[in-house]
């Protein structure tokens, strides 16, 4: 498909998205998507960190830190909410630091236990300690403005989530096209020969899985802007679980819009089978399950081996070429 295809799909896919609240879905169906918005962040968070070979169980820690630290920095220290965004970004790459500076150098395996480990032991500081509010939360602080706008409509927190979910993957598109891309393509390609040209895998992975925290933290602080309230279940190990799953639905290859369509996928399904909610887990765990044996590439694979060439050879993507009845048409 060429570049111009791409782009003109791209943009008609963004005016899309903008336009989605004033279509009639109603505010349910647009809380959904709000979800499916937080969703496909931390799936992108963990899509990162597997090109570096570093699966991870801890996102939905590092979401719930970024969640607390814009809530008690509003609670506690009366800051506005903008600049927490920024202060819940670094406090979980600083707390990411102090605790994978021991277990990175010691390999994948190390680092997934750390990984359980954190998601655990954060979840059960938040519930347990006093200063966090305990197993309630924080409680329900005033909503986030800008002057006198208050983002209290599904419409503005759904447009919020897009300017935040646009700043995670234009930051991970530029950096998988860096040099910095290179390398860790080269460290997820192979650990000895990244090694054998110089690429130092240790710090390559500890600045992959920061960057990741510091996206997560944001993520956090959005979920806190969209419910006024943080609580210590957005760390549960289930949480972190269905990260993974994000990703392996939609499409490990595919790093940024993987995340994003297995979100959207997982986030609906189980909506539709709220008649059935005893059953819901099971009902997913199956199609999963299904989706893993028999499209090991996830959903986007799928596409990509048939509706696109379907699509290249028809007359329809001849015309978006400018092809003329006289040229032959071929696949791109």
């Amino acid at each position: 498909m060429t570049n111009r295809i791409k782009w003109i799909m791209l943009g008609i896919l963004i005016l899309l998205l903008i336009a989605l609240p004033w279509i009639g879905l109603g505010n349910y169906l647009l809380q959904v998507l709000i979800n499916s918005l937080t969703y496909g962040m931390l799936g992108l968070a963990f899509a990162l960190t597997l090109k570096v070979g570093l699966p991870r169980f801890d996102a939905a820690a590092w979401w719930a830190v970024g969640a607390y630290t814009s809530a008690e920095l509003i609670q506690k220290a009366g800051w506005p909410f903008w600049p927490t965004i920024l202060i819940a970004g670094i406090v979980s790459v600083i707390l990411g630091w102090i605790c994978y500076v021991v277990a990175m150098p010691r390999g994948m395996m190390v680092f997934l236990l750390f990984s359980m480990v954190i998601v655990l032991a954060i979840y059960q500081i938040l519930g347990s300690v006093k200063f966090f509010g305990g197993w309630g939360g924080t409680g329900v602080l005033p909503p986030v403005s800008i002057g006198n706008f208050e983002f209290t409509s599904q419409t503005s927190l759904y447009l919020l989530g897009l300017c935040f979910l646009a700043l995670n993957v234009v930051v991970y598109y530029l950096l998988f096209h860096s040099r910095i891309g290179r390398a860790w393509d080269a460290i997820g390609s192979s650990l000895k020969l990244a090694s054998s040209v110089g690429v130092d895998v240790v710090k390559y992975r500890m600045v992959n899985v920061l960057i990741g925290n510091f996206f997560l933290g944001l993520a956090g602080s959005y979920t806190f802007a969209c419910n006024q309230l943080a609580t210590p279940s957005l760390a549960s190990f289930s949480s972190s679980v269905n990260v993974m799953m994000y990703v392996v639905v939609g499409g490990m290859r595919f790093s940024l819009a993987g995340p994003l369509i297995g979100a959207v996928i997982i986030t609906f399904i189980p909506e539709y089978l709220r008649a059935a909610r005893e059953w819901k887990d099971v009902f997913s765990s199956i199609a999963i399950i299904l989706i893993i044996i028999f499209l090991p590439q996830g959903l986007l694979g799928l596409f990509e081996k048939y509706i696109i060439p379907w699509f290249t050879r028809s007359r329809f993507f001849a015309r978006l070429r400018g092809k003329t009845k006289e040229e032959p048409l071929t696949s791109s």
